[in-house]
């Protein structure tokens, strides 16, 4: 089959970056100006440890139970046994973050067009354009349209079903440094407010119920800058799930 034309739509894009790391949004602005035809554009994140900045209980929980993504953990993780099921308060960046991803799922909600939801460290990797185009065709091609497509990810789960060359059906993924979101996915997510888990988590539970139809583009088109528990500006609250932490 013939490659996706360079002038077929893409979404646009918006970056959640927070006011005090104006570093990251030149690091991942420069990165992005290099992909031709990529329109994006900054959103300020919510800071969760901005106290002035009130993030209400209703769209945001204060505590979560590790108990789903337990299950998960324990089966990809070496030693992912000590990781246990508890309940836990979310963390100030967690919520921040959490807070500002619904943001963006009401702006998605109130359009007709899907958004490609980026945070600032996300890293596009080789032929990312080129790939998007042909991922969205094979999107374009399936019966029943997504509600979300992860473009960066950490699979969690096996794959629910292939499609195209490179759609596979999500059960359970990680990360959100980047994610396509139609208008019927943020609808989904924000009927299931509030977030009481981190943001990641909240959306991969809905796809491992089959309240959220998840894919992914396999293998990612965008990496993370930094491993999970570094140089990351949000703490994870689950640190105190593992047995030994």
């Amino acid at each position: 089959s013939s490659a996706p034309s360079d002038d077929q739509p893409l979404p646009s894009a918006v970056v959640l970056n927070l006011k005090r790391r104006p570093d990251r949004w030149e690091s991942v602005k420069t990165s992005l100006q290099r992909l031709k035809g990529l329109q994006f554009e900054r959103v300020e994140a919510i800071d969760g440890a901005d106290l002035t900045q009130q993030i209400p209980n209703e769209v945001v929980a204060r505590t979560w139970s590790t108990a789903v993504n337990q299950k998960y953990v324990s089966r990809v993780f070496e030693g992912g046994e000590e990781y246990g099921a508890c309940d836990l308060p979310l963390t100030a960046g967690e919520r921040g973050c959490a807070a500002s991803h619904v943001s963006l799922w009401k702006r998605c909600a109130a359009g007709s067009s899907p958004l490609l939801v980026l945070e600032d460290d996300a890293k596009p990797k080789a032929g990312f354009m080129p790939r998007l185009r042909r991922a969205l065709a094979e999107v374009g091609a399936l019966q029943d349209a997504p509600d979300v497509l992860y473009l960066g990810y950490t699979q969690a789960a096996p794959w629910r079903g292939s499609f195209g060359t490179m759609l596979k059906e999500a059960e359970y993924v990680w990360t959100t440094v980047a994610y396509l979101l139609w208008p019927s996915g943020a609808r989904k997510l924000l009927t299931a407010l509030p977030v009481n888990q981190p943001v990641d988590n909240f959306m991969a539970g809905l796809i491992a119920s089959r309240r959220l139809r998840g894919f992914v583009v396999a293998p990612p088109l965008v990496d993370q800058a930094g491993e999970w528990n570094e140089s990351s500006d949000i703490a994870h609250s689950d640190e105190a799930a593992w047995a030994n932490s």
